[in-house]
């Protein structure tokens, strides 16, 4: 991913259109509260603890490449708090180094600021376990077109 100056006490208090979009993805996920799940580009955090609570007997991994939105991330839902299946690292979503770790790899809103997602996509694979799902949502008109087209890339050459 591109590095932005993200302003994460801006975020939080602005970012309700995302946090309605994702609870819309996470009713799609029909969990049943033991998956371990990645949240890639998870922002400030709050989107990441509300799947949490989803998965009292899974984890979930929120990873972004803000230090400013992992640092809030981590000061509003400490290790050990509330949520001790829940935990933030800074990573960029194109150099992904989890092999086979989540059933469900999870992404909102974050995407199509991307310009390249053939290395994320490619890493997004390599973290699923066998049978693993993926559900992305991706804001504004024609944003999902270079990710389809990757997928469909990826598909045909069995990555």
């Amino acid at each position: 991913m591109e590095k932005y100056s993200w302003n994460a006490e801006d975020y939080k208090q602005h970012s309700k259109g995302q946090q309605k979009w994702a609870r819309e993805l996470i009713a799609r996920l029909k969990l049943k509260g033991t998956e371990d799940i990645l949240d890639m580009g998870c922002g400030d955090g709050k989107v990441t603890a509300e799947i949490a609570n989803y998965v009292p007997n899974g984890s979930v991994v929120g990873i972004d490449n803000s230090t400013s939105m992992i640092e809030i991330a981590r000061k509003n839902y400490p290790t050990g708090g509330e949520h001790p299946n829940l935990s933030f690292m800074f990573m960029d979503a194109m150099s992904l180094s989890f092999h086979e770790k989540f059933d469900i790899v999870f992404s909102n809103a974050s995407l199509h600021w991307v310009k390249n997602h053939r290395p994320v996509l490619e890493g997004l694979y390599r973290s699923l376990k066998p049978k693993g799902r993926v559900f992305l949502e991706m804001g504004d008109k024609g944003n999902a077109e270079g990710v389809l087209a990757v997928l469909r890339d990826l598909q045909q050459n069995q990555v």
